[in-house]
Order: structure tokens, then C-alpha cells, then sequence
């Protein structure tokens, strides 16, 4: 009897301490800074008649004097009026400790609609964040507790959301300067050229629906009971955001790329900007917009 009283205190101790102990710090932690603000250099101009859709690469050859400024991003050629619409999602498993695991799932979606502005990628997008994790413990509990005469349950999560999340796409800083790197699996940059549109930052999310669920019982009957919600803390998440230059668009359609991090995580994810028609008429039926709307249904 003792020795199993003994053995329930100490798995007690072992997942309470486990579960409100900090997560190990990333690998890949990004300096953390404010989100860059800078003003559009690109101007919404009327396209000419008979103007191509897809625009070319945007002119370099402006540069003059010293060749450390960068010079601000000449496209002659712009798009007809256009909404761009983000959309990035992506699951990844993070190993805490040995045989213990959180494994996050991430969706983003972020829209430009602006009247003044829709005829350049560049620009200042709104949308939201959603991001849920979940622990698995089972391999722990097997290699630490599986010759123990107790039968163990644990499961924990929590959802983290941000509904007003804000970035600012630009091809103007200076690259060389601002550092807005982010590594493949194997550690190396991934490609970064001057005209690819980026964005670097961090924003608020706020947790929900967090729980923790943990049961014991023992081989005489023993049994220990313990659980524990919690929502409203506060979770930062910083972002760095490369998207294809303009070159690359293939059926109005080009590659994002997200890397996220905060405390205890730090993953990639990746995903599309889109481009869809933005004259008056199609920006009063994006209110309906399907994808949309069904994303928002996430902060409800």
C-alpha cells in the first residue's frame, strides 16, 4: 500500500512539474524586434489600355551614387485593381524532452482590399493568426512509468488566437541591413533576392480553451485525479515573411514563407498569396469570401 502511494505522489510530482515547467529554448531564435513600418514607394497608378496583367520583373537600373542605398522599387508596370489574399498553414512536432512532444498546428490568413493601394503586392495586410498545440506524453509515460503496477493518463493543449494580426510587405530595406534569413532544415538561408517582397515582426496572441488532464490509478485502487483550464494569458509570436518576387507568379498565384517563434517553439510554415480581381464590384462580393469567412470561425 505504501509503495503505491509512494509511486502515484511521485507521478504526480513528475507531470505537474513537466507541465508547468518552461519549454527548452528553440534552436532557431530570430532577433526579436518591432514589425518595420515603412511608407509605400510603390504609387497606385491607372493601368494603361492594353497594359499586361503579369508585370515584368521591377527596374534596377535606377541606382545612382553610392551603390549601399538601395533605391526605391520602380515598376512601371502594375497590376489591373486586385485584392491579395495570404493564406499559410502548416503542423509541426517539437520534442521536449525525451519521448514528449508538442505538436502545433498554425493557420494564417491575411488580405489587402484597399482602394488606394491595389495594384502592388507591397502594402500593409490585416487578418489573424490561430494556432493550437497539444502534448503527447505516451512515450514518457512507457519508458519512465512502464513497469510501475499503475495505469496513467495525461492529455494537455490549448489554442492560441490573434484576430486583428497586421503585417507590412516591402522590397525597399535594405537586406544587407535588416536581417530577414530564415533556415531550411539544414540550416542554410533560404534564397533571398532584392526584390522579394518581406516582413518582420511580432504580435500578441491570446490563449483559449487551454486544459490539463491527468489520472492515475493504481493496481489496489488507488487513484489520482487532476485537472486544471486556463485561458487570456498572453503569447508572443514573432514572424519574418518572405514572398516571391513578381517574376514568379504562376496563375496569379505565388509562394509565401512564415517562420514563427516564441517562447518554448520556432517552425516554418509556408503558403500562397493569391491575387483576385479588385474592382468595385469584386471587392463588395470578397465580403462573402468562403475561405474567410470560414477562418474567422476559429476567433468565435
Amino acid at each position: 500500500m505504501k509503495k503505491g502511494k509512494y509511486l502515484i505522489c511521485l507521478l504526480l510530482f513528475v507531470f505537474i512539474s513537466s507541465c508547468g515547467g518552461k519549454q527548452p529554448p528553440p534552436t532557431q531564435t530570430p532577433t526579436n524586434v518591432e514589425a518595420i513600418i515603412q511608407t509605400p514607394t510603390e504609387e497606385a497608378q491607372v493601368a494603361l489600355p492594353g497594359e499586361p496583367e503579369d508585370p515584368g520583373e521591377p527596374d534596377d537600373t535606377s541606382q545612382t551614387g553610392d551603390e549601399s542605398q538601395t533605391a526605391p522599387e520602380q515598376n512601371s508596370n502594375l497590376y489591373d485593381p486586385s485584392i491579395y489574399v495570404i493564406e499559410a498553414s502548416g503542423t509541426y512536432r517539437m520534442e521536449l524532452a525525451p519521448g514528449y512532444y508538442a505538436d502545433y498546428e498554425v493557420e494564417i490568413y491575411l488580405d489587402k482590399v484597399d482602394s488606394n493601394d491595389n495594384r502592388v503586392v507591397t502594402g500593409s495586410y490585416q487578418g489573424g493568426v490561430w494556432m493550437k498545440t497539444t502534448i503527447d506524453a505516451k512515450e514518457y509515460i512507457k519508458e519512465n512509468f512502464g513497469d510501475a503496477p499503475v495505469t496513467i493518463q495525461f492529455d494537455a493543449g490549448g489554442e492560441a488566437v490573434n484576430d486583428n494580426f497586421s503585417i507590412y510587405l516591402n522590397t525597399t530595406d535594405d537586406k544587407a541591413w535588416t536581417d530577414y534569413s530564415i533556415l531550411d532544415d539544414q540550416g542554410n538561408p533560404l534564397p533571398l533576392t532584392r526584390d522579394m517582397p518581406v516582413g518582420k515582426g511580432g504580435t500578441i496572441a491570446v490563449s483559449k480553451n487551454v486544459y490539463l488532464d491527468a489520472k492515475a490509478k493504481g493496481a489496489q485502487g488507488e487513484k489520482v485525479d487532476y485537472q486544471d483550464t486556463a485561458d487570456g494569458e498572453v503569447v508572443d509570436v514573432n514572424y519574418i515573411i518572405h514572398v516571391e518576387e513578381n517574376g514568379s507568379e504562376v496563375n496569379a498565384k505565388r509562394k509565401v514563407t512564415f517562420f514563427l517563434s516564441g517562447e518554448g517553439f520556432s517552425f516554418t510554415i509556408e503558403g500562397t498569396l493569391t491575387r483576385l480581381a479588385g474592382y468595385p464590384q469584386d471587392v463588395l462580393d470578397y465580403a462573402n469570401n468562403e475561405n474567410k469567412n470560414k477562418f474567422m470561425e476559429y476567433f468565435n
